[in-house]
């Protein structure tokens, strides 16, 4: 009996994150027509149980889902499955393991989140500031005790979705959710070393002080040099993996 080796039979395992796992499992269920279009899909706290991982997880794979063109969310409703043609108009599907993909998004971050900053300085509300306080605050703690770097990430995640938000501009928020998982992904490696921790900490609260005197040049500024920086730290980091 012939023996036939092992390596011409199977594919390699990919290495992918949970979210990317669920969201290729919706995709999957969206085109196989198990949703229609315009139907919703299930809540975030269903596809935790039915996929026994955290909230957090789901989260990012419906924003990959959006980011695709192949679900919309109606506030205080739910998720539902967009419409074939709209499907077509959709934007370059990013993979958040490509890492060429995470460089473009970096890039994408430097052109954007600076003008991003300037405009929340203008409108953003004592309320939201309150917001972006306590989420440097948990960033505090969460250095000091030395906690789980992701958590960092989140937190991280969380204050430039509300900056976006603070802009009065749907359009930015929504730029941000169709980068949200590859965010996350640079967030997770750059947390994961201590320093690049405190500077991200330090240069949100100089953003802060600049919303809090209502001065969006300097907000603008801190926040060019903020992401120029991460960009340089990814890159290198990235390199050295």
């Amino acid at each position: 009996m012939t023996m036939v080796s092992t390596e011409n039979v199977f594919t390699p395992l990919e290495r992918k994150s949970r979210s990317v796992v669920v969201f290729e499992a919706l995709k999957e269920k969206i085109r196989s027509g198990f949703w229609t279009p315009g139907e919703q899909l299930y809540t975030e706290a269903e596809l935790v149980r039915a996929f026994h991982v955290g909230r957090s997880t789901v989260r990012e794979a419906l924003n990959l889902l959006k980011a695709n063109n192949l679900v919309y969310t109606v506030p205080g409703m739910g998720t539902f499955v967009n419409d074939p043609s709209d499907v077509a108009k959709s934007p370059p599907a990013l993979d958040p393991e490509n890492l060429q993909d995470v460089l473009h998004v970096m890039e994408f971050r430097v052109a954007y989140e600076p003008y991003c900053a300037a405009l929340a300085a203008e409108r953003i509300t004592n309320a939201e500031i309150d917001k972006l306080i306590s989420c440097v605050e948990h960033q505090i703690v969460n250095i000091s005790s030395d906690r789980d770097p992701s958590i960092f990430a989140e937190l991280d995640m969380n204050f430039h979705y509300l900056l976006s938000q603070a802009t009065r501009n749907a359009l930015f928020s929504h730029s941000f959710e169709l980068v949200r998982e590859h965010l996350l992904r640079q967030q997770v490696l750059s947390a994961s070393y201590a320093e690049r921790r405190k500077r991200a900490m330090k240069y949100h609260q100089q953003i802060i002080k600049a919303f809090q005197e209502r001065d969006a040049r300097q907000a603008e500024l801190v926040m060019s040099e903020h992401v120029k920086e991460t960009q340089k730290a990814i890159s290198a980091l990235l390199d050295a993996h």
